[in-house]
């Protein structure tokens, strides 16, 4: 959807605001910018604009009766770098009812269980060095959204939370399949612990595809736990069967520590093992972050990934947008530089 368009769409949008105005609703967004110098370790070696999972949605609430509340969201990517064509509702987008009693029940398209759960040990999100460039093992399509998503979520039980989530058509080249057996079915569950200083989750995920005729699973725990109020560390696990019938895993340790009131310094290293000859690699990133308040940070963040010789991996390529040309090289060690602000409003 070009400018015109998009201008169009958001008129027509403010047309239905006096039928909103039942609910209790919030437009909402986040700018996640920065200035990159990516190398890929051959080819490529040039600075670079990067939005990093920067988004722009609107939510809300309305409560029918005691214990029946009624909740929506709608939530777009934003390219604050290019002028790339939008479509609406390209992220998290649901419609649902909930209550405290009862849990939560929505439909739509958003964040697995499995996708979630690796939060707790992610001390690098939506920027340079963000652990899903290893967690995204080849293969296996982790770290993703269900389309026609169904998901229950249990009220907390001692701490405790059950995430259920499943989608009997996942899309793809085979979505309009009549075969039986629900070819690109998927199921994503968590169970996750919030206690005091102490956070973790345990995750699976498994996906049917009639393209590839295979399934995919994968298990992950993660978690975190205060030390101190200034220190914070964190670990992952991850063991995959990839849709190529090749296991891997991935797991690493991290920690972010508050040097000063308001100065966070935070580094992290993952490793990715794979069946396959010759096909692990190493992340590496360390990051220093100045936080205004919640709302606005700024950060400088250095990270690296060394490939072995069959595979070409980055810490720049997932969770924000990024020159195309600046693909990994097999066997070579790429790396990144990265000075960026997010400001959530």
């Amino acid at each position: 959807m070009n400018r015109k368009h998009l201008l169009t769409s958001l008129i027509a949008a403010g047309l239905v605001v006096p039928a909103l105005a039942t609910a209790d609703w919030t437009l909402y967004g986040r700018a996640n910018i920065s200035v990159d110098y990516l190398d890929n370790g051959a080819s490529y070696s040039e600075p670079s604009l990067v939005s990093n999972s920067s988004r722009l949605g609107f939510k809300g609430e309305h409560e029918f009766r005691e214990q029946l509340i009624g909740l929506f969201q709608i939530e777009q990517g934003i390219d604050f770098d290019a002028d790339d064509d939008l479509t609406l509702a390209t992220r998290d987008t649901f419609a649902g009812l909930k209550g405290d009693a009862w849990g939560m029940l929505r439909v739509g398209e958003f964040d697995t269980p499995f996708k979630r759960a690796r939060g707790p040990a992610n001390f690098f999100g939506d920027q340079l060095g963000d652990m899903r460039n290893l967690t995204k093992a080849t293969g296996f399509a982790s770290d993703n959204r269900f389309e026609n998503g169904i998901h229950y979520r249990t009220p907390t039980f001692g701490g405790f939370v059950w995430d259920i989530h499943y989608s009997p058509q996942t899309g793809g080249a085979s979505t309009s399949t009549t075969e039986s057996g629900r070819p690109n079915e998927a199921f994503s569950t968590s169970l996750t612990l919030r206690m005091g200083d102490l956070t973790g989750a345990l995750a699976y995920e498994t996906r049917e595809d009639a393209a590839a005729d295979d399934s995919s699973d994968g298990w992950r725990l993660a978690g975190s736990y205060k030390i101190t109020d200034a220190i914070n560390v964190g670990a992952l696990y991850q063991t995959a069967d990839n849709f190529d019938e090749v296991k891997s895993d991935t797991y690493g340790l991290g920690t972010q520590i508050r040097v000063a009131p308001d100065f966070y310094l935070k580094g992290h290293v993952f490793q990715h093992d794979s069946d396959i000859d010759q096909s692990d690699a190493t992340l590496l990133a360390l990051g220093l972050e100045y936080r205004v308040d919640s709302n606005l940070r700024f950060h400088g963040t250095i990270a690296s990934v060394s490939n072995d010789d069959a595979v070409a991996r980055t810490p720049y390529s997932d969770s924000r947008t990024v020159d195309a040309t600046a693909a990994g090289v097999n066997g070579e060690t790429a790396s990144g530089i990265s000075i960026g602000m997010r400001y959530d409003f």
